[in-house]
């Protein structure tokens, strides 16, 4: 198959986690001996091939600088102000010739077997982007790991329902839709917004072997609770430091950036480290005794998860979104959403648990994640397109 995917950025480039499943995506793919080209905006235009995967980079004045800026391995401000994301909003939702006629002269030169959408493609006339594939009898899907579809997160909240309405209308053009979790595909499908022939939830995966938890594993953990990711009020930060909170000898270290980072530093309420690359991030996990995704807003998945587990380490998160999937549903392992002593009693577990006891936990949760792993990922995805060929 010749996959043709757009993307918002693309690796290394990277504003979370979608980024990474959106690279462990086309570079299996490719190793399966499927081509795969990605489409995204970049800071320069360029073409380069990472790990296999043809990369053509386009650099749009405005545009570029917006969705670097909101990438992890880039410092850039971001030049656009609330009129700027309203005024450029109509690409999205409505027939825009200009795009349209770009989306039709990309697909025609490319002439892919499949057009695939990684990312909302916010501002970048998402709704002519899937009429041109569908006008070209080219089946377009897309993956929705985001509410983007269902939120503009304008007016507080006011215009959702108009959006909707109009992502109802463009997802018509779609063949499938994907989603990571089974809440995204149960929000988007009750609103109406489907893939016309069918809808596929993909989980997540992690292409990251557990470590073995052993005596000499254990030795090597602290009494630290660890968090990672943006560290904003919607995450449960201020939860996760109330939970922590006069615990005798646990330290609290965050990892990441964001709106909250210079108060928790100035009143030194917890350890905070700048985002790092993932080999340095997952050396911390392995010497801590809980990585907590407190959040208080639905995450669509919750990697981070996984990846604590099979670096041998209990994961904690909030019932929010798609973390209880990921979770198993295990109520030893999830609290409610903003509940510090629900959290605080499930980290004092953790913390307290005998060497011999961790060592088990963390063995069931490294056999519960094996839904997981790379081969079935990469299995789920090349079945998802292969049927929409059929």
């Amino acid at each position: 198959m010749k996959i043709l995917v757009f993307a918002e950025v693309y690796y290394p480039d990277v504003m979370g986690g979608g980024e990474f499943s959106t690279k462990q995506m086309t570079e299996g793919l490719t190793k399966r001996g499927h081509e795969v080209i990605v489409y995204c905006l970049g800071k320069d235009t360029r073409e380069e091939r990472i790990n296999g995967v043809l990369v053509k980079r386009k650099y749009l004045k405005g545009l570029s600088e917006h969705f670097l800026s909101n990438t992890k391995n880039n410092r850039l401000a971001d030049p656009f102000t609330v009129f700027d994301k309203l005024t450029r909003k109509g690409g999205d939702l409505y027939r825009s010739r200009k795009w349209y006629v770009k989306y039709s002269s990309i697909i025609t030169t490319e002439a892919p077997d499949i057009v695939h959408t990684v990312s909302p493609m916010s501002y970048l006339g998402r709704y002519n982007l899937w009429k041109a594939a569908s006008d070209l009898k080219i089946p377009a899907s897309h993956v929705s790991r985001g509410p983007n579809l269902l939120e503009l997160k304008f007016a507080g909240g006011a215009l959702d329902a108009y959006n909707i309405r109009r992502n109802v209308r463009a997802s018509s053009f779609l063949t499938a839709l994907a989603a990571p979790s089974h809440y995204m595909m149960d929000r988007h499908n009750k609103a109406g917004i489907r893939g016309q022939r069918f809808n596929d939830v993909i989980y997540n995966a992690v292409d990251l072997p557990p470590v073995s938890v052993s005596g000499e594993f254990m030795e090597q953990k602290e009494n630290i609770v660890l968090y990672a990711g943006e560290i904003r009020k919607g995450k449960g930060i201020d939860t996760l430091i109330h939970a922590v909170e006069g615990l005798d000898g646990v330290r609290l270290l965050l990892i990441g950036r964001g709106e909250m980072t210079a108060s928790i530093m100035r009143d030194k309420k917890a350890e905070v480290l700048d985002w790092m690359e993932r080999e340095s991030l997952y050396a911390y996990m392995k010497n801590a005794k809980a990585v907590v995704l407190p959040s208080e807003w639905n995450e669509p998945f919750g990697r981070i998860l996984i990846e604590a587990i099979n670096n041998g380490t209990i994961a904690v998160g909030s019932d929010r979104g798609g973390i209880p999937e990921v979770l198993d549903h295990n109520e030893d392992y999830i609290f409610h959403s903003g509940d510090a002593d629900g959290l605080r009693s499930r980290i004092e577990r953790v913390i307290h648990m005998p060497a011999a006891e961790y060592t088990e936990e963390v063995g069931a949760l490294q056999r519960m994640a094996l839904r997981f792993t790379d081969d079935k990922y990469i299995d789920e995805w090349e079945r998802f397109f292969s049927q929409q060929l059929g």
